[in-house]
């Protein structure tokens, strides 16, 4: 275990949080991005789950795996849907604790 949990800023979230999966039709591998495919070529595209923790705006803790479904970047909010209850809230981005085991801050 390493004695340095790594660490991002929260400005840089939207590079986890918003990934697409997506089959490539010229080579029929499974690829994963940022920017998937439109048109014809955009057959198969899914949004990526990850784990997130984060402070609500009440104070309590929250986790759980999560699916982005849209972004707010005036508001730096994004909203988002848990992958097993399938409930919708909203987060913003600056009380994220948590991604993927890296810490936000």
């Amino acid at each position: 275990m390493p004695k340095n949990m790594p660490v991002m800023r929260w400005t840089e979230v939207r590079n986890v949080a918003e990934k697409f999966e997506w089959t490539d039709q010229r080579t029929g591998v499974r690829v994963r991005g940022v920017n998937p495919p439109g048109g014809k070529d955009g057959k198969g595209v899914e949004r990526v789950p990850f784990y997130v923790k984060y402070i609500t705006s009440k104070g309590c803790v929250e986790q759980g795996m999560v699916v982005t479904l849209k972004v707010y970047q005036n508001l730096h909010q994004r909203m988002v849907q848990f992958v097993e209850s399938k409930q919708i809230r909203r987060i913003r981005d600056y009380l994220i604790m948590q991604i993927d085991g890296t810490r936000v801050m």
